[in-house]
C-alpha cells in the first residue's frame, strides 16, 4: 500500500472509529441480513480478543429493525459498534477502501454485490456459504454458516489475527472479481431475480 492510500485510510477509520481498525457490513438493515447474528458474532469476537476493532454497519433501516436493536442493546461490547446510516456513494467507497474486512452473513441473498465491491476494494471478505455468494465469492472468501455464530466469530478472529491470511484474500479478491463482466454480472443478477419469484 502506498503512502497517500495508507494515508486515506486511516484518516477514514479516524472520522468513524477514532482511529481504530474496523469490520464493515453494507446493507439494508432487515431480517434477512441476519444483522443480528452478526452483532453477536462481533461480542464473541471482542470477548475472545484483545484488540480495539470496531464494527460499520452501513445501510438504512427498514422494516422488522426491533430484532437488531434489541440485540445492540444487549450487547457488552456495543459501544465499539458505528452505525452510519445510509452514506453516499463516494463515501462508501471510501468507507470500503479503509475496511479490515467485509463481514456479509445474510441468510439468503440475491446477488451479493457488496462482496464483489469488496474485491474490487482490496478488502477481504467474510461471508455466508448459502444462496448464490459462494457462486459470487468463490475461493477467495472465508466462509460461515449464518446460522452458525461460532462460525463468523472463528471468521473474523482468523481476518484480526493473520496479515498472511488478509494479503492472500485481497490478491485472491482481486482475480475474482476480473471474473464478473458486466455481461456475468447481468446474468448472475438475473438468476437471483428468478429464485426470488420461484
Amino acid at each position: 500500500m502506498n503512502h497517500f492510500l495508507k494515508r486515506r485510510k486511516l484518516l477514514f477509520a479516524k472520522k468513524y472509529t477514532d482511529g481504530a481498525e474496523y469490520f464493515l457490513f453494507v446493507g439494508a438493515l432487515h431480517p434477512r441480513k441476519n444483522v443480528s447474528g452478526l452483532l453477536n458474532a462481533f461480542d464473541s469476537f471482542k470477548a475472545d480478543s484483545d484488540n480495539n476493532i470496531k464494527l460499520i454497519i452501513v445501510g438504512g433501516e427498514m422494516h422488522k429493525t426491533s430484532d437488531i436493536f434489541e440485540t445492540y442493546e444487549n450487547m457488552r461490547y456495543k459501544n465499539d459498534v458505528v452505525f452510519s446510516g445510509r452514506v453516499s456513494t463516494s463515501e462508501l467507497h471510501d468507507i470500503f477502501g479503509a475496511a479490515l474486512a467485509l463481514t456479509f452473513v445474510p441468510f439468503f441473498e440475491g446477488f451479493g454485490i457488496p462482496v464483489v465491491e469488496a474485491m474490487s476494494a482490496g478488502v477481504p471478505v467474510i461471508c455466508s456459504n448459502t444462496t448464490s455468494i459462494p457462486e459470487v465469492g468463490g475461493n477467495a472468501v472465508i466462509y460461515a454458516d449464518p446460522m452458525k455464530i461460532d462460525q463468523i466469530t472463528d471468521a473474523m478472529l482468523k481476518l484480526a489475527n493473520d496479515k498472511e491470511l488478509r494479503k492472500e484474500l485481497i490478491e485472491k479478491g482481486f482475480e475474482q472479481k476480473n471474473k464478473f463482466s458486466w455481461d456475468e454480472t447481468a446474468h448472475l443478477l438475473w438468476e437471483s431475480i428468478k429464485r426470488t419469484m420461484q
